[in-house]
């Protein structure tokens, strides 16, 4: 014994919903119906899973994923760090500045990813080089609740007689990168 149902688009015929579900009901009661029992049923059953698998795709599946409102690449980029300042420690120099809390557009920062560290030499003819990158900082407490607020990197290759220069830029985990901070510079003596 073998059944075939065919399910069929509403709009094709012209019909409503409404009125083919009224349809099926009608031909589900009426007396000459019960002749035909297993067939209609299995109409009925077809008709509905077809509607209900229709809803559930248009209800669920269509709206996967969170939605936010669409942000242009300079607006994400973390605030420039303000605040870099510079001291001798030892026979190194040790930077610090403060955690960058903002994007360029004024909202809440959440994935903040690190810094980099760069600098620039003074070279043998007295000109100063451009800036290069010496290190990154990576900010590992994304997920805490108390989050480091200032963090620090400390150079040892340095030579007596060069000037340093130093600059911080923040990056968020998606690679946006601020404007350089504030450049703070040293002539290395040699120690405290």
């Amino acid at each position: 014994m073998s059944f075939k149902f065919q399910v069929s688009s509403s709009k094709s015929r012209g019909e409503s919903l409404e009125s083919r579900v009224w349809s099926l009901e009608s031909r589900v009661r009426s007396p000459e119906s019960n002749e035909k029992g297993p067939r209609n049923v299995l109409l009925i059953l077809g008709f509905l899973f077809s509607v209900i698998s229709s809803l559930f795709s248009l209800t669920f599946l269509s709206a996967c994923g969170r939605k936010t409102p669409v942000r242009p690449p300079e607006l994400v980029a973390p605030e420039p760090i303000r605040d870099l300042t510079l001291e001798v420690e030892g026979n190194s120099i040790k930077l610090r500045w403060s955690r960058t809390q903002k994007y360029v557009d004024g909202s809440n920062m959440d994935d903040l990813g690190g810094f980099v560290v760069l600098r620039a030499v003074q070279n043998g003819q007295g000109t100063v080089g451009s800036f290069s990158q010496v290190a990154t900082v990576p900010v590992e407490d994304r997920d805490r609740f108390r989050k480091a607020k200032k963090f620090s990197y400390t150079d040892e290759q340095i030579t007596t007689g060069t000037l340093y220069r130093y600059r911080v830029q923040a990056f968020t985990l998606d690679g946006y990168y601020s404007s350089p901070s504030n450049t703070v510079e040293l002539v290395w003596q040699g120690g405290p």
